[in-house]
């Protein structure tokens, strides 16, 4: 094969590739764009236990409870464990509760401390173990929720309303990264995180900061045990459904918006634990999806690369093969994360939620971000494939399998607060 013969193939490939990427995007395209928001009357809400992990105070953690507490919901009890007496967690809930009294809030709210930090999964499940033993058999539904959520007042009601679906055992939201700097990492997760978006859209894969379960799912699975052995809380909620024959619904209209900034550094770090996720729980697809991601990006790279040795040495009928394929791919990428954007923006609009504006030196910044993107993907894939040991919030666990979780070290948060047990 001559050089013209494989920069002819080359643009062929990517053409391929684009087009294949345009028709998975275009489905989540759709879904958002045709997105309804469902708030059923209060007569058809089942009651509800949202049930809440702390470990560290995120930084817009007061303003996430505050909204959590004033749901437009009739029947609903917020649950919360905080990871450690010492958590800096503390201060932002007692701050929450001294606020809350005597204001009319929707529910009621119970906090207390983590209690037993099981060794054979993530703190998080050890907490989420607590928590659904706290719970009665009054509640119908159950709601993970993140510690970064920032949710709207009808967040509940949407999020419960597939459920009214016998078929449905599940339903989620998604998040979509608004970040206010415009650091490069954020922009480069903003970036990925679209890929994220699609793929969790068509593969039926929840997030667990935005996801309601039916209680009698949670019961019959046996998901609490599950946890028991499990790194992440969603990973096993998917499993459990497709046993049972249930489906998980998302939720378009609770795309939710996320404006925390970050480096690149972070960025990758946070990319290959959620990459790391997607491996331990879909391990049987995870060789095509590295196989396709690491084709299509390789080729991507290689093609760049060609383009201008060609460029450097005269061969200008190769060099334009290889440009013109790695344009048309770049103008492709670049319209679809476009039209998601556009698309999230405006369903997050609909929230009530205020949008920044997407024109200025984010914008500028941006065809740099996705070149980077390509680069801190590629990586971040190996990395999960290969990677054994997760650092997740300062704990470090040694991950073999979804049932197969080690807790090697565990350092505590600390405050200044005295902790306590409290009731809001």
């Amino acid at each position: 094969m001559t050089l013209l013969h494989f920069a002819t193939f080359a643009f062929w490939v990517l053409i391929g590739f684009a087009a294949v990427n345009a028709l998975c995007t275009t489905f989540s395209l759709v879904a958002l764009f045709r997105h309804r928001r469902e708030t059923p009357d209060d007569d058809n809400l089942p009651r509800v236990a949202v049930l809440l992990c702390l470990r560290g105070a995120d930084p817009n953690l007061a303003g996430g409870l505050r909204r959590l507490m004033k749901q437009q919901y009739p029947d609903y009890e917020v649950f919360i464990v905080i990871d450690s007496d010492t958590d800096p967690a503390w201060g932002v809930v007692k701050q929450s509760a001294d606020n809350a009294e005597g204001k009319s809030t929707a529910c009621q709210v119970h906090v207390s401390t983590l209690r037993q930090r099981l060794e054979t999964c993530s703190l998080k499940c050890s907490s989420l173990v607590q928590l659904l033993d706290q719970i009665d058999d009054s509640f119908e539904v159950v709601v993970l929720a993140d510690s970064d959520l920032e949710s709207h007042s009808t967040w509940l009601r949407e999020l419960v309303a597939p459920l009214a679906d016998p078929r449905v055992g599940a339903s989620f939201g998604n998040r979509w990264f608004l970040p206010s700097r415009g650091w490069m990492g954020s922009l480069v997760r903003q970036v990925c995180n679209a890929i994220g978006v699609v793929t969790m859209h068509l593969g039926q894969i929840p997030w667990g900061g935005s996801l309601a379960i039916r209680a009698s799912v949670v019961k019959e699975s046996g998901l609490r045990e599950t946890l028991t052995r499990s790194i992440v809380d969603d990973g096993p909620v998917r499993v459990a459904l497709k046993k049972q024959g249930l489906r998980l619904q998302f939720v378009p209209s609770l795309l939710m918006a996320n404006r925390e900034d970050c480096d690149l550094r972070f960025a990758h770090s946070f990319l290959t634990r959620q990459l790391k996720w997607t491996q331990t729980y879909m391990s049987s697809q995870w060789p095509i999806m590295l196989v396709y991601t690491l084709g299509v990006l390789g080729i991507y790279m290689a093609t760049l690369v060609l383009a201008i040795g060609c460029v450097l040495i005269g061969y200008h009928v190769e060099a334009f093969w290889f440009a013109a394929g790695a344009a048309i791919y770049s103008g492709a990428v670049m319209t679809l994360w476009f039209l998601l954007d556009v698309a999230a923006r405006r369903i997050i609009r609909a929230q009530g939620e205020p949008v920044p504006s997407i024109l200025g030196v984010q914008l500028l910044k941006l065809p740099l971000a996705m070149l980077l993107a390509v680069v801190v993907h590629v990586s971040a894939m190996i990395c999960a494939t290969l990677l054994r040991r997760v650092i997740w919030r300062g704990v470090t666990y040694e991950v073999h399998g979804p049932s197969e979780v080690h807790l090697l070290s565990d350092g505590v948060m600390t405050a200044s607060l005295e902790p306590a047990n409290v009731s809001l």
